[in-house]
């Protein structure tokens, strides 16, 4: 795979289907430092995310924990919110959207309180298309889209983004915990730290995401 990000999603458009933008929140990075103890919180939307968020069903809010499985098959014209870690750019068009291959990963409506907290495991790869407006959303990096699922073909969702939060590296974390995986096993090779236990680190570095998810280098336009 060739990565061609700063070409794809810097492409800047003249239509007037260029002003119906994803709105997307991009979380800070800021220094971790340990405390010495460690807290968990139920999770907390933007206030840009706020109005996305209520409108999810309640068994929406959470999609995968240990006590109970997720699926995100055979959810046609429902209106969903997936976790999912960002493996390539399938797509751009000419009013400035793109398709983007992401893996969902479980989360169980908890969060470590300094970082965000997904689960390692998931549920399959689905196709999220969006407008970013000129932001650049790199590979590996952990997004949570709202949107409705508009199809599904050869086993992967697709959903239309109303909305988009990103967490860069350093700003989120895995838990060993989840529903029984359903991933990708092309993705699985990747993470060096599965195959030697567990794989939660509350104070993640670079070394950590390389690990888990592979260098962004080797993924880009699919």
């Amino acid at each position: 795979m060739t990565i061609r990000w700063p070409i794809l999603l810097l492409f800047s458009c003249l239509s007037p289907a260029c002003f119906a933008q994803t709105p997307i929140d991009i979380q800070a990075i800021k220094e971790l430092k340990p405390t010495g103890s460690l807290g968990t919180c139920s999770y907390t939307p933007t206030d840009k995310e706020t109005p996305f968020f209520q409108k999810l069903e309640q068994k929406e809010r959470t999609t995968g924990s240990f006590l109970e499985s997720y699926t995100i098959h055979g959810k046609q014209n429902k209106y969903v919110s997936w976790f999912g870690i960002v493996r390539g750019i399938t797509g751009t068009q000419k009013d400035g959207t793109y398709t983007l291959l992401l893996e969902q990963k479980y989360f169980d409506g908890m969060t470590d309180c300094h970082i965000m907290m997904v689960s390692k495991s998931g549920s399959g790869d689905f196709l999220v298309t969006l407008n970013p407006g000129g932001e650049v959303i790199p590979p590996l990096v952990l997004l949570r889209i709202y949107g409705t699922v508009v199809e599904e073909a050869n086993g992967q969702p697709h959903v239309t983004a109303e909305y988009v939060h990103v967490w860069p590296w350093l700003t989120f974390t895995f838990t060993d915990l989840g529903a029984e995986d359903q991933g990708n096993p092309q993705w699985k090779k990747f993470c060096r730290l599965c195959k030697g236990g567990k794989v939660y680190r509350p104070y993640p570095d670079k070394n950590y995401y390389l690990n888990m998810l592979g260098d962004p280098k080797d993924f880009g336009t699919l």
